[in-house]
């Protein structure tokens, strides 16, 4: 319990010295009158960049869990997780869709797990290749080696498993708790099953061209709709601090974190403070409210939506 409150804290003083770096040093009516020229059709295509994003994400889930997820399932649980982890903390949404394929497919509740796993895992390679490029842009990139030398120890670890993890997933007698017990044996098992052959090929391909829709999509936001001039180590930083949010367990979105390092890295090419935080703000509105909004209404249709909110990595599989 002293643990969890200390990493609240923590939490919250990260997020009130975030704050405070982005309320200082800004020209407020030049930022007010910003956002007044926005055009609505140009803001409109923004929003429809979005759309092949979900796709790939749910046709990714759908190659982990070799065709037992439809596309139109994973971008559902997508659209889930994104809405619970915008407004609630330490990831809980990543459960919510676990427990929502386990309703809506073949797959358990620990298998799903395991997959969703993977998927982060991936989406941490793209977070770290950006972190790379970001860091040789501005001339820093020794400060991007403990990101890559993580990622290539957790490649070492995924490659251990899939040759140690026996096919059934591995039974820590040790655990004291049945459910405990089965959940880490099925996620194992379900770990395992993905890393064999050549199953995760086509997610990483997935994963490349949500790298490059991703990076197109909030490309535009700047260049299209606000017509701001940025460079390419710029776009980068933008990209890196979006995926930085959505990838480190934390506060609801990476609130504050998102935009915090987004208008550092802006300001450190050489972009105005106020300008930079126009755009994280105009990010984080687009990251932020069609996807909680699309997210919520699939809550509210799911059905005994009450039970996908307090679902525990210790459920049992039915």
């Amino acid at each position: 319990m002293k643990i969890r409150i200390l990493f609240i804290l923590v939490q919250l003083a990260i997020l009130a010295v975030c704050l405070y770096y982005l309320c200082t040093d800004v020209d407020w009516p030049v930022l007010a009158d910003t956002f007044s020229h926005y055009s609505p059709l140009r803001a409109l295509g923004v929003l429809a960049s979005t759309l092949p994003i979900y796709a790939f994400m749910g046709l990714r889930l759908g190659q982990l869990s070799e065709g037992r997820l439809t596309v139109a399932l994973g971008v559902l649980g997508t659209l889930l997780a994104l809405a619970l982890n915008n407004v609630l903390p330490t990831k809980l949404g990543e459960f919510a869709k676990a427990a929502y394929f386990k309703r809506k497919s073949p797959l358990g509740f620990s298998q799903s797990m395991g997959i969703i796993f993977l998927e982060r895992f991936l989406d941490v390679n793209i977070l770290a290749l950006t972190g790379l490029a970001v860091a040789l842009a501005f001339g820093l990139g020794t400060y991007a080696l403990p990101l890559i030398l993580a990622v290539l120890a957790g490649w070492a670890v995924l490659a251990v498993a899939a040759r140690r993890i026996p096919p059934e997933g591995l039974h820590l007698a040790r655990i004291p708790s049945e459910p405990v017990r089965r959940f880490v044996r099925l996620g194992t098992a379900a770990v395992r099953q993905a890393l064999q052959g050549r199953v995760l090929v086509k997610p990483l391909g997935s994963t490349l061209v949500l790298w490059v829709c991703n990076f197109f999509y909030l490309g535009l936001i700047p260049i299209w709709l606000m017509g701001m001039d940025l460079s390419l180590a710029q776009l980068l930083g933008v990209y890196g601090a979006v995926y930085l949010g959505l990838t480190v367990p934390g506060l609801p979105g990476g609130i504050g974190m998102t935009e915090g390092a987004m208008v550092a890295v802006l300001a450190l090419g050489g972009l105005p403070k106020t300008d930079a935080l126009a755009i994280a703000l105009t990010v984080r509105a687009y990251n932020f409210i069609p996807p909680t909004l699309m997210g919520l209404a699939v809550l509210a249709t799911a059905g005994h939506s009450r039970e996908l909110l307090h679902v525990r990595g210790t459920e049992s599989e039915s």
